[in-house]
């Protein structure tokens, strides 16, 4: 009887014991959808481990994983994968089964639609101020390059350089976008002798999302920060349609065929080619002043990548290549006078790769090695201005991330190096050129509770080989009122070398003087802070938006581009002061599931001192005003935008000093633009028609002595204004998924 007992005991113990021990099993996906119908898609090897323990699996290759129950209830548990929110699951007790999805990082926002994603949304999550604008927004307007897709977004304002290139740049909180730190998938994109042309040579197509972060950026990814950072992700070879075409025309002659195939070998591996091709071939001269309106230009552009997801370690690689040509200027030459022409012809080559280690039983800890190297030579023409340059580039980042007890508190620290050669000649007789080596080392520390507050600390030293160590400390504050609303602080130092003949291009188009010692000038430096609040409610059950947001940018030293005297542009360091005040208010409200509105309204107070005293700002309006209505009826068959600008008056340099004929006005007039696109969707192709400038509003003579190019008043850098009038233009999109 006794052993019967003892029998029994161990038969009890060893079922308590196998209770003790079960497992949770799970399904990690995302929900896509393909063909009007949503799909659960599996997400191969997610971490999945138990909130402040060393307890955790990786998901296999159909995203289904077992994990040990943890040893007490309530247990948090945590599943992220690079690219997603990470998700936290609260368990009160023992469950079998687990369905979890997982939200693509580029369709977090402030809200959640129920019937359809935002096209721009700002992320309440993120300690960063973080605007996305996803592939659904850059399709509402041409898009035929990134610098040609911020006509619909508040934050990024796009001007023209001058009046006879036709290149487009763009301004972040009122300042140039040299002081914004571009980059694609986290590797430098703008930058050198790319800060004129750069932005032309990512097609629009090519883009998933863009990312843009006001303010102070991470120290992760550099020092150059002081305005901001955009940040491109590209089409991913594992995601992307199998086969996408788009082709594109208008009527001032410009045409272009944009192709991706993108092939998922296997689980693990894939790979994407992005071909583009574009020429503008005839010549347009609305204003009759002579000078081509828009440039003759040909582009060739190819990118490649093969990507690997396996379960210790992520892996890509490609190459991007370029070739562009630019021709402008005269059209008929002036008797006894050369054809004042304008050239722009550059090449452009990069290799990277990226490289990620995980840890599958820690998987909070991950190692990240991004590089990248680049070849870039430009040769450009101006009448009788030249520029020649060859830039050899590399760039090195390695990042670390771990926590600190519980995944509440992460670190990530590293290294990184920057290098750059430059090999320069102006006017065939000013010869500079100049090597940067840049190591340095970060960390950054972040606090998220999950609930309310987050904090994000960083700082990162750095060696220039000229300029000796400084330092960048920056530092991110987020509060979430509700779950709904977020407030925001933000501070932060960066540091960069200016690089003034191609940033300034558009001056080379005038008679101006230049006057310049590059070896004189010191590293830009400046401090920025800012404030944001965003908050999303209700109004008579409408999803209402509302954001605003404060930025002061205060230079310690900033390189000087003066434009003040008519005859000459010069370049030197401040002596005084310069700053920024940027003020926006953004609104935004789905009147009904298919109509929505969007506007926003921009102030600056730009000021600098120049040799001769303080003043604002050139070719830079105080006040702006932004507003967006989209329609889309029923399985988004039909799509129609309407955008309308309107743009205060801007101070342009004085010019009184020349005849009497050529004195510009000094406050130009404020105008009005609107653009507009219908698009028509059908299975697999969409076709599209839309109007850019329907107004044909055009800045009155753009070039100063446009018959005397080469005397001494002529001028084409004052450009305040459209250049170009009414443009209609059509293409179709294809897509094999």
């Amino acid at each position: 009887m006794k052993t019967k007992n003892i029998l029994i005991l161990i038969c009890i113990l060893i079922s308590n014991l196998v209770s003790a021990q079960k497992t949770i099993q799970g399904f990690v996906f995302e929900n896509s959808q393909h063909d009007g119908k949503m799909k659960k898609e599996a997400i191969p090897f997610s971490n999945i481990y138990w909130n402040g323990t060393n307890n955790g699996v990786v998901a296999d290759e159909n995203g289904k994983f077992k994990i040990a129950e943890p040893t007490s209830y309530p247990a948090q548990l945590i599943v992220s994968f690079v690219g997603f929110q990470t998700d936290t699951i609260r368990l009160n007790s023992y469950t079998k089964k687990l369905d979890i999805v997982l939200k693509s990082t580029v369709n977090l926002g402030e809200f959640e639609l129920k019937a359809k994603q935002a096209s721009t949304f700002i992320n309440t999550i993120d300690p960063h101020y973080a605007e996305t604008i996803t592939a659904k927004e850059l399709g509402k307007a041409a898009c035929c390059n990134i610098s040609e897709s911020f006509e619909t977004n508040a934050s990024v304002d796009v001007n023209v350089t001058d009046a006879v290139s036709g290149t487009k740049k763009i301004q972040m909180l009122g300042l140039d976008g040299i002081y914004t730190q571009i980059q694609y998938e986290n590797l430098p994109l703008v930058r050198g002798l790319s800060s004129a042309y750069g932005l032309t040579f990512i097609p629009g197509t090519q883009v998933e999302s863009i990312q843009i972060k006001k303010g102070a950026g991470s120290v992760l990814n550099g020092y150059e920060s002081i305005t901001g950072q955009i940040n491109l992700e590209l089409q991913k070879p594992d995601k992307a349609e199998k086969l996408y075409v788009n082709v594109y025309a208008n009527l001032m002659s410009r045409a272009e065929i944009n192709v991706q195939a993108a092939q998922k070998i296997n689980d693990k591996w894939s790979s994407i080619t992005m071909a583009h091709a574009s020429s503008q071939s005839l010549e347009h001269d609305k204003n009759e002043d002579n000078f081509y309106d828009t440039p003759i230009r040909s582009q060739y552009n190819l990118f490649h990548r093969w990507k690997y997801a396996g379960e210790k370690r992520f892996f890509q690689a490609g190459f991007r290549a370029v070739s562009d040509d630019l021709s402008s200027g005269q059209i008929k030459a002036n008797p006894r006078e050369p054809l004042y022409y304008i050239g722009a012809k550059t090449k452009q080559l990069e290799l990277f790769s990226k490289n990620g280690f995980l840890f599958p039983k820690t998987p909070y800890k991950s190692i990240g090695i991004i590089n990248s190297f680049r070849i870039h030579d430009h040769q450009s023409t101006y009448g009788s201005n030249t520029f020649d340059a060859k830039q050899y580039s590399g760039y090195l980042n390695v990042i670390y991330q771990t926590i600190i007890k519980t995944t509440a508190n992460t670190l990530k620290f590293g290294g990184s190096w920057v290098y750059d050669n430059y090999d320069k000649n102006l006017n065939k007789s000013y010869k500079f050129g100049k090597i940067e080596s840049v190591p340095g080392a970060f960390m950054e520390y972040a606090y998220n509770d999950d609930k309310k507050t987050a904090i994000v600390l960083g700082l990162r030293g750095d060696y220039h080989n000229k300029f000796g160590a400084f330092l960048t400390p920056r530092a991110h504050y987020k509060y979430n009122f509700t779950d709904r609303s977020a407030f925001r602080l933000s501070a932060g130092r960066g540091f960069r070398t200016a690089n003034p003949i191609i940033e300034n291009l558009g001056a080379l188009a005038s008679s101006r003087t230049i006057i310049l010692n590059e070896n004189e000038l010191l590293p830009e430096i400046a401090w920025n802070y800012g404030s944001s609040i965003t908050h999303q409610f209700d109004v008579f059950d409408k999803e209402t938006n509302f954001s605003i947001d404060y930025y002061f940018t205060d230079f310690s030293n900033k390189v000087v581009v003066d434009y003040e005297k008519p005859r000459e542009i010069s370049f030197y360091n401040l002596n005084g002061k310069s700053y920024s005040h940027s003020f926006q208010v953004e609104y935004s409200i789905e009147i009904t599931p298919t109509l929505s509105l969007k506007t926003a309204y921009k102030w600056y107070d730009i000021k600098t001192d120049f040799n001769d005293g303080s003043k604002t700002k050139p070719l830079t309006p105080k006040n702006r005003i932004i507003a967006n209505i989209s329609y889309v009826t029923n399985f988004d068959k039909w799509k129609f935008d309407l955008t309308g600008h309107w743009f205060e008056q801007s101070r342009l340099p004085s010019t009184a000093i020349m005849p009497i004929d050529y004195v510009a006005p000094t406050d130009p007039e404020s105008y009005y633009t609107f653009n507009a696109q219908i698009t028509r969707t059908f299975k697999k192709f969409e076709v599209y028609v839309g109007g850019e400038n329907l107004l044909n509003y055009r800045q009155d003579n753009p070039i100063i002595t446009p018959e005397d190019p080469f005397g001494p008043n002529f001028d084409a850098s004052l450009v305040w204004g459209p250049i170009v009038g009414r443009n209609i233009y059509f293409g179709l999109r294809f897509k094999i998924k």
